[in-house]
């Protein structure tokens, strides 16, 4: 599976947009300009993400988008998902976009495939925006508190 750029700019669109809640909107302009996004392009994203549910827009001096729930309850493979369609390797082990392959019947790679699928979507799925808003550097604290904490009991 490769992540599109349509992936990876939808994702940085809504970890913006979940780390500005205390705004009413905000524009996409401003979105492209912090990541260096193409302002067309992420647009598109957008009105993908708005046609998802994932997504509000208002328009007008104030207008923008905004989450329609919490970050905390959008994943990383539900965003992928909408904008990229499958999560699996190969098509012979998507649930969704099933595609027969000639070799399917008795090929080892399949559970290879399968295995992979099931670890990447376990990720995917259980990562949420408020997840992916945590700075990588204070994930590590955390965890390395956690592990210190959990070894003195």
């Amino acid at each position: 599976m490769n992540v599109s750029t349509k992936s990876e700019y939808g994702l940085r669109a809504l970890i913006y947009l979940a780390s500005h809640t205390e705004r009413e909107a905000i524009p996409a302009r401003e979105i492209a300009t912090q990541w260096n996004v193409p302002v067309k392009y992420l647009e598109q994203i957008l009105k993908t993400l708005k046609e998802s549910g994932l997504v509000t827009s208002q328009m007008g001096l104030n207008g923008g988008y905004r989450l329609t729930r919490p970050a905390t309850l959008i994943t990383a493979g539900e965003v992928i998902r909408t904008l990229d369609g499958r999560l699996s390797p190969m098509g012979c082990v998507s649930p969704y976009d099933y595609e027969p392959c000639e070799f399917e019947q008795g090929c080892g790679l399949k559970t290879l495939w399968a295995r992979a699928r099931a670890a990447l979507v376990g990720v995917l799925d259980q990562t949420t925006i408020a997840d992916l808003c945590i700075p990588a550097s204070h994930q590590v604290e955390q965890k390395v508190v956690s592990l210190k904490s959990s070894s003195k009991r």
